[in-house]
């Protein structure tokens, strides 16, 4: 009888199954392709997808956007041109919608100002490009004066005119959503409107989105401690990565014979003349940080140089020249210049000091592997080698022009200093289609060069090395380069491809002039210098086949092929080295996202292994005590890219033996230890590595830590713990950004109010009770016939 038990029972759970199932069928029956919370009980928007307004710290404060509590915000949605005018003494706690082209801070202070009641939640931002926006949520004055990196850069100088500085509001209390779908936006539209007339049930926004408590800043959150055990617990991660350097050339160690001969000291002692960028962007929204001209035409310039040096000038010419060709790839520029800042200040302002007993081999079984310092942890120290920079040409914005075919040089504007010498090859140097001028604006107080790692350079050296920017703007930046904007995609407005091109040609032809003038600077040298450049290297075509490729990478795929192969590379180059595979990288995304993000293992922040532990500092004495101790980092899928295309493009100029013949290069599948004995490479102090495309080619890269130089990794702790640094001078941003709250998001939903309740109260009895009858009625009949 215990069988008819167990089918009354199931009878029951089936029914009391049906009580749920008939409030969560709406939920599968929504159409995918349109939106709606038209359904009962819709859940389309559980999880709106969206990119948040997130807080960051810094060292005076905070910027971003954020919930004053853990607990969610939540407010009915309000349109804003139909908001009620007296919404500021409204008695309901609201959302505000606005479209795209309403997010000015002429319409977020008036939102704040009329929110003396606190009733406002939260501010969501729809999709809803229009062809005609110039919107910049920088300041006018980027990273310059009443900005958090004023210190470092106290320019007053407005270089972006459309700029309206949301990007440093403190919008604390006030979590803030870009909704990425255009067709989920166009419905919160409509329901919004409707809600803002009355003529719907509430739809309902609902926003998590803790970042920290009210009055935080770096240092504070750095040094947490929870109250309860008084562990210390940091509550933020400051932003950086890693910068990538090289050097086109022979390794200053080495010589070679032929070409113009000169002593290892002569040569070692040689200026550099460095070609530089940065590869970061931010926007309002950090995760849709696509920088498609303000940072991918910079990579993607600065890289076809690159290629155009390595595959036109071997190394015995280069060595002949009276100065080095360097490049510099630096990260975290768009706070504070944190990666030039960082490199300039460890090679000669005032220059890395390690103690001789915090020098160690950066793989302690490889005695003959790159020195590095324990404390202050660098993983390699190869930088202390690059000798004096004498001038740099840094690339900004060349995808989008102020003029048509016209690129321009910025200079400091003092006559025969080494950038207006700069200035004058870069105008002499144009290609078929594309002049250089030069800029209009006349030096001042508050022109201190358009916002580049040149500004680091010039400040650090207090004005004594300068050079040139090429720049796709005059005075100010193009309307269209919608800076530090999520709109600056190649999708939203075409990048000019011919210009990048054609600024990736000028560059490579500068940097040849710029090495080989003697030091006079004169009218006939620079006549002299530029023939000889324009001669060596030949004009890049937009249809070259890598750097269309590439192009594909950097604006539309950043998970391709080409990327993924190179990281792959160093990957496996860093496993050859160490013995150790640390893992994927961080990749780029699709559509890219050039955001620096937070430093910690796994985005660039550089480790020691002692024994089995790992380490962001060490002072300890047991390093080396074990074979298997070693330094090593993990970049991010774009850092090592760069740094394997930056090898590959520059360092085949070894091939060249003497006679006029260049020897094949050698094919390698994946590791480097094929590459051991090649002859190109065998010089002192050289070394070969597979390459990305396959084949070896002699190292001339190398990476470089990217974090504020105000901080450094605790000595003794695991990685993701930083100090202020006994050496800070109290002049840069100290980014941060926090995790308070592990998990953050948005929900759009309708509230029913009560009388949904009731009515689904009342639907759950009915069908209780029913069951309840059919199971009675079953078990009189199962007795009657004897079953039960």
């Amino acid at each position: 009888m215990w069988k008819y038990d167990r089918l009354a029972v199931s009878l029951w759970c089936i029914c009391a199954s049906m009580n749920n199932s008939i409030f969560v069928a709406a939920a599968g029956s929504e159409e995918a392709t349109k939106p709606t919370l038209d359904e009962p009980f819709q859940n389309s928007f559980e999880s709106l997808s969206h990119f948040g307004c997130v807080t960051l710290f810094h060292r005076n404060g905070r910027v971003g956007c954020g919930t004053t509590e853990r607990t969610v915000q939540t407010g009915s949605l309000k349109y804003l041109n139909q908001a009620d005018d007296d919404s500021n003494t409204s008695k309901e706690p609201y959302v505000m919608v606005m479209e795209e082209s309403d997010l000015t801070a002429d319409n977020i202070d008036t939102v704040l100002s009329e929110n003396e009641n606190g009733l406002l939640q939260g501010i969501l931002i729809l999709n809803s490009t229009t062809e005609d926006m110039v919107l910049s949520p920088d300041a006018q004055s980027p990273q310059g004066k009443n900005t958090p990196s004023s210190g470092v850069f106290n320019s007053e100088y407005e270089w972006n005119p459309n700029g309206n500085g949301l990007i440093n509001y403190d919008l604390y209390g006030t979590p803030m959503a870009y909704v990425r779908s255009a067709e989920v936006s166009d419905y919160v539209k409509s329901v919004s409107k409707e809600n803002s007339q009355g003529n719907v049930d509430n739809i309902m926004a609902e926003f998590n989105y803790y970042m920290g408590p009210d009055n935080m800043d770096s240092t504070k959150c750095l040094s947490w401690k929870d109250t309860a055990d008084d562990v210390w617990r940091p509550k933020c991660l400051p932003l950086g990565g890693t910068s990538v350097w090289g050097v086109a050339g022979s390794p200053t160690s080495s010589s070679q014979s032929g070409g113009r001969k000169l002593e290892d000291e002569e040569k070692n002692g040689r200026p550099v003349v460095m070609l530089a960028t940065s590869i970061d962007a931010t926007s309002m929204f950090h995760d849709a940080s696509t920088g498609a001209n303000s940072a991918a035409s910079n990579i993607l310039a600065l890289l076809m140089a690159a290629k155009l040096l390595g595959a036109n000038v071997d190394d015995q010419t280069l060595d002949g020249l009276n100065k080095r060709i360097a490049f510099g790839f630096f990260q975290g520029e768009s706070y504070g210049f944190v990666g030039s800042r960082t490199f300039f200040r460890d090679v000669a302002y005032p220059g890395f000091e390690c103690d001789e007993s915090m020098t160690v081999p950066s793989v302690a079984k490889k005695e003959d592997s790159p020195s590095a310092c324990l404390h202050p942890l660098r993983p390699s120290l190869g930088f202390q080698n690059l000798g004096e920079i004498s001038g740099m040409i840094a690339v900004d914005q060349v995808g989008v022009l102020s003029t048509d075919q016209t690129l321009y040089a910025h200079n400091d504007g003092n006559d025969g200093s080494m950038g207006a010498f700069i200035s004058k090859i870069l105008q002499a140097s144009s290609t078929d289609n594309f002049s250089v001028s030069e800029s209009s604006v006349e030096g001042g107080d508050d022109y201190l060069y358009p916002p580049t790692p040149l500004s680091s350079l010039f400040q650090l050296s207090e004005g004594a090395v300068g050079g040139a920017v090429l720049a796709g703007y005059d005075d100010t930046y193009a309307d269209k380069a919608l800076y530090h904007s999520h709109l600056d995609s190649n999708q939203y407005r075409s990048i000019n491809l011919d210009s990048v091109a054609a600024a990736a040609t000028l560059l490579a032809r500068s940097a040849v002039a710029a090495a080989y003038d003697d030091g006079s600077m004169d009218d006939d040298s620079l006549e002299a210098a530029v023939d000889y450049a324009t001669n060596l290297i030949p004009e890049l075509s937009a249809d070259d086949e890598t750097f269309v490729e590439l192009s594909e990478c950097l604006y539309a795929q950043g998970n391709c092929e080409m990327l993924k192969k190179y990281a792959a590379a160093e990957r496996q180059r860093t496993e050859d080295e160490t013995g150790v595979d640390l893992g994927y990288q961080t990749p780029l995304g699709s559509p890219p996202n050039y955001y620096v993000s937070v430093y910690d293992i796994n985005n660039g922040q550089p480790f020691v292994q002692v024994g089995d532990s790992w380490y962001g500092s060490y002072t300890g004495e047991d390093y080396g005590k074990n074979d298997k101790d070693f330094f090593s980092m993990r970049p991010s899928v774009l850092e090592s890219s760069i740094r394997g295309m930056l090898d590959d493009f520059i360092g085949r100029g070894s091939t060249s033996n003497g006679n006029g013949e260049d020897e094949d290069l050698i094919s390698c599948k994946k590791s480097s230890s094929a590459c051991s004995d090649v002859s190109y490479c065998s010089e002192d102090g050289d070394s070969a590595v597979c390459s990305g495309s396959g084949v070896c080619v002699c190292s001339r890269a190398h990476y470089h830590i990217a974090l504020d130089e105000a901080l450094e990794a605790a000595p003794m702790n695991s990685t993701g713990r930083f100090i202020i640094s006994d050496d800070d001078e109290g002049v840069s941003a100290m980014y941060t950004e926090p995790y308070w709250s592990s998990s953050v998001g948005v929900r759009v939903y309708r509230d029913g109010g009560a009388r949904a309740g009731k009515i689904a109260l009342f639907s759950g009895l009915v069908v209780a009770a029913t069951c309840f009858i059919v199971v009675q009625r079953l078990k009189q009949k199962m007795k009657k016939e004897k079953l039960y």
